[in-house]
């Protein structure tokens, strides 16, 4: 594939990208993207067919860069000191993405807030092949520090963890700056929280051994 082509490729998607984190899938419209991409609508359908399937693309690369890296995490315990390690990381990723400022954790936190509170057409698709494999690696690395046998009570830990972290993403403005104290800048409020966050796993939690 010739340099051009990713080029023009790319660029489509940056623009998609920015125009469905800020509109949502089912008001973007084609157009706004071309105009945002400089393309003509042609193109746009010769690299990725509709917008159904560039919204796809979309929502693929920003897992590549952003949900992936998660779902590595599990691999790295070998014991207490480094489950909490990955715990830490797991939280401290989520909360950089949920109370973004900047691209493309920004888009991540707007496009999935918008898939939870005006579900898209896609958002079956969307569940299946991205959302359902990180929250297994969540479970997978929960299970870890609980110690009964429970799939309610895991369930319920791996609620409660993302809920903390999730709900800065259900407002355009961010959650968190309607509660962040005076003077506290954006970049100590998110580590702090990080620490309140871990702090109440671990109180609670404990390594319990790697699954057999």
């Amino acid at each position: 594939m010739d340099s051009a082509r990713i080029s023009t490729q790319q660029k489509i998607l940056t623009a998609a990208t920015q125009i469905f984190a800020e509109h949502g899938y089912r008001d973007a419209t084609t157009r706004m993207i071309c105009a945002k991409a400089k393309v003509n609508v042609a193109l746009v359908n010769y690299y990725f067919r509709s917008k159904a399937e560039l919204y796809k693309a979309v929502v693929a690369e920003l897992f590549e860069n952003t949900g992936k890296p998660l779902m590595s995490l599990p691999d790295t315990v070998k014991d207490a000191a480094s489950w909490q390690a990955a715990m830490r990381a797991w939280v401290a990723r989520s909360l950089e993405i949920c109370a973004a400022r900047k691209p493309p954790e920004l888009w991540v936190a707007r496009l999935m807030g918008l898939e939870e509170c005006v579900p898209s057409d896609l958002t079956q698709d969307i569940e299946e092949k991205f959302a359902k494999p990180v929250r297994r690696c969540f479970l997978r690395l929960l299970r870890m520090g609980v110690k009964e046998d429970d799939p309610v009570a895991l369930a319920l830990w791996a609620s409660e963890i993302q809920a903390q972290c999730v709900i800065y993403a259900l407002t355009k403005q961010g959650w968190g700056a309607r509660f962040c104290p005076p003077g506290v800048s954006h970049e100590a409020w998110i580590k702090r929280l990080e620490t309140h966050i871990c702090e109440g796993i671990f109180q609670r939690l404990s390594f319990q051994g790697l699954p057999a």
